[in-house]
């Protein structure tokens, strides 16, 4: 199924939705925001599904932040990969389950689902939902969310050929806890780069650091509507960036995105983003609304 003819449809069944993405309807919560926010946002989670298309169907897929299943279903049905589906929310997690499960049994295989927080451990708060997504809330007198990583979820670790995270402000975490996967495979990476707090902005400065020591050289940005902002782009120019975002936090300027999502690589995959990259902009960029399906 190309991602230019998904259909995206909604109805409501009692308290939750039904929302088709490509061949597959999803169950999900009636006030999640994503059917609205890809209604209005053309671009928007467009990326990924052909990105999945140019990666070794051998490899593995790791979706960090899964939440109901939505970007794990519409990479499905563009690549042969496994996918590891983690999600730590007690409300969201119900229903991955639950919409992996409804899949034909030859999709429903290659999905592996954990109710996991992924990271150092060395964070310390409490999860809270609100808004179709869930996030810790950092404080300091709480006890400890029991973390693990990557590394004890998935054997093959050499394997793992794209790792998507998606968690609110602590993607830097996580993906600083799988260093170690990150030096082994050098995987593809795409992280949504949000913070809300200082820690965040410095822990993602961290993070920027060890990718570029390791090799992580090639960086794209998008903005959160899934626009492409920058190609082949650095981590100082992404710095700036955040500088920029953060004045628009403080609402001491007019708003224009909310923050960006990274998409980055060493030189191991840097020919199969580059074409993902060329596809999407020939597919989706350069084509006005009006072309384009839905």
């Amino acid at each position: 199924m190309k991602l230019s003819k998904y259909i995206f449809k909604t109805k409501k069944i009692n308290i939750d939705s039904i929302y088709q993405i490509g061949s597959y309807e999803l169950r999900l919560p009636h006030n999640h925001p994503l059917p609205g926010f890809q209604k209005n946002h053309r671009l928007y989670d467009r990326f990924l599904p052909i990105l999945v298309k140019y990666l070794n169907p051998e490899g593995i897929i790791v979706d960090v932040g899964a939440n109901i299943g939505d970007t794990t279903i519409a990479i499905l049905q563009n690549c042969k990969n496994s996918i590891f589906a983690i999600e730590p929310s007690a409300i969201f997690f119900p229903y991955l389950e639950k919409n992996v499960n409804k899949l034909p049994l030859s999709e429903k295989k290659r999905i592996s689902c954990f109710k996991k927080f992924i990271g150092t451990g060395n964070i310390k708060g409490e999860f809270s939902h609100g808004n179709g997504t869930a996030r810790i809330k950092e404080k300091i007198n709480s006890s400890s969310i029991n973390f693990t990583s990557l590394a004890e979820i998935v054997n093959n670790q050499s394997s793992i050929e794209l790792i998507k995270v998606d968690t609110d402000g602590y993607d830097y975490d996580v993906l600083i806890s799988s260093e170690e996967i990150l030096k082994q495979s050098e995987p593809i990476i795409f992280w949504e780069n949000q913070m809300f707090e200082d820690f965040q902005a410095k822990g993602f400065a961290e993070l920027y650091d060890r990718l570029w020591d390791i090799g992580y050289k090639y960086i794209f940005i998008f903005d959160n509507f899934g626009n492409l902002l920058l190609e082949l782009s650095d981590f100082e120019t992404l710095k700036k960036i955040n500088s920029y975002v953060s004045t628009m936090d403080m609402g001491d300027s007019t708003r224009t995105f909310f923050y960006t999502d990274i998409l980055a690589t060493t030189e191991k995959n840097f020919s199969k983003t580059q074409l993902a990259i060329t596809n999407f902009k020939k597919d989706w960029i350069n084509k006005t609304s009006k072309n384009s399906k839905n």
